[in-house]
């Protein structure tokens, strides 16, 4: 019955097996305005005795408006089953069997007064239906009650979960923050690394440079070296000369004083001679150059005075030639001691 009064009719379209497991029924209803549906039950009489099935949760809240189409699926194993062996309860007091009936006489009887005996049937089914509901209400609740156990069950499972996620999630920031300090001490030491190597660069540059000059030094110091040797060996070249031109000088003058010996030998013979001559004439005995030659200290041709007056002009021009020769190689020998000194 419907809450006006009036009757409820399931007119039904379709009843079949869509799926391996899965039975569906549409329709419409009438007279439902103001019902509120609960979950769709289903009843099945089979050979192997009556099945109470659950509407899936596909299609809720399966509201229902008059006239208009309604769809629930329920979960089926087995082959289809016949319509006319099924009753449909959408409510405590709404269970309609499934067999087809013609439109029009499905609204003809939602109109028409019910008789004693259809009433009495239907009461007797509104309480058969009325007992299979409670059972399956109990069952419902029994299974709300396993799902609430479960859903505390998962909830506490979610919370450790949570709770495991969190200590999760504050390992992975501490292990992140760790990672992070030692990216920014990786960075700080690779900074480090960069800017001493940046030295070291600029070291070995200067240190190429100061090899460069030092090169360049050695270079010129080479240079200036062979420069020096060359030098050496010129000044070598002409220090030997000089020893030679210095011996040659010597030679000359031991010559010129060997010719000078010679020379002032020579005129004390003479001027013996001239003596001797001069005393024969004069009446004095007559003394030999070899007599003049023995006796002791002999007129010198440096001596001053009166003997030196009496030396012959051709004592006095060998005797100053001697002496421009000597003073010449002495002045020579000083240029050669001199110039020997430079170079050494």
């Amino acid at each position: 019955m419907s809450p006006d009064g009036g009757r409820v009719a399931f007119q039904l379209d379709r009843f079949e097996q869509t799926g391996e497991d899965r039975l569906e029924i549409v329709g419409r209803w009438y007279g439902v305005r103001g019902l509120r549906f609960v979950r769709p039950a289903l009843t099945v009489q089979t050979n192997d005795g009556e099945r109470n099935l659950l509407a899936t949760l596909e299609h809720k809240p399966w509201a229902a408006e008059d006239g208009q189409d309604w769809i629930a699926a329920f979960p089926w194993e087995g082959d289809s089953p016949d319509p006319g062996q099924a009753e449909l309860a959408v409510a405590p007091s709404v269970v309609v069997a499934l067999a087809h009936e013609p439109e029009e006489k499905s609204r003809s009887a939602a109109g028409r007064k019910p008789t004693l005996r259809t009433r009495l049937e239907e009461s007797e089914t509104r309480r058969r239906r009325l007992d299979s509901e409670v059972a399956w209400l109990r069952e419902e609740r029994e299974a709300l009650l396993a799902d609430k156990q479960a859903a505390e069950a998962d909830a506490d499972r979610a919370r450790a979960e949570l709770e495991e996620a969190r200590a999760a999630d504050a390992a992975v920031v501490r292990e992140r923050d760790e990672g992070l300090r030692e990216r920014d001490a990786a960075l700080s030491e690779r900074d480090r690394a960069m800017r001493e190597l940046e030295a070291a660069s600029e070291d070995r540059d200067r240190a190429l440079r100061a090899r460069e000059e030092n090169e360049r030094r050695r270079e010129q110091a080479q240079a200036e070296s062979a420069a020096v040797a060359e030098g050496r060996v010129e000044a070598e070249r002409e220090r030997a000369s000089a020893i030679h031109a210095r011996d040659e000088a010597q030679r000359e003058r031991d010559a010129i004083a060997a010719e000078r010996d010679d020379a002032v030998e020579t005129a004390a013979r003479a001027l013996a001679e001239r003596d001797a001559a001069l005393g024969r004439g004069a009446g004095f005995p007559a003394v030999s150059a070899a007599d003049l030659a023995r006796q002791p200290g002999p007129p010198s041709p440096h001596t001053p005075g009166r003997h030196r007056s009496r030396l012959p002009k051709a004592v006095d021009a060998a005797d100053t030639t001697a002496r421009m020769i000597a003073a010449g190689a002495l002045i020579t020998l000083l240029l050669v001691v001199i110039v020997v000194l430079k170079i050494a």
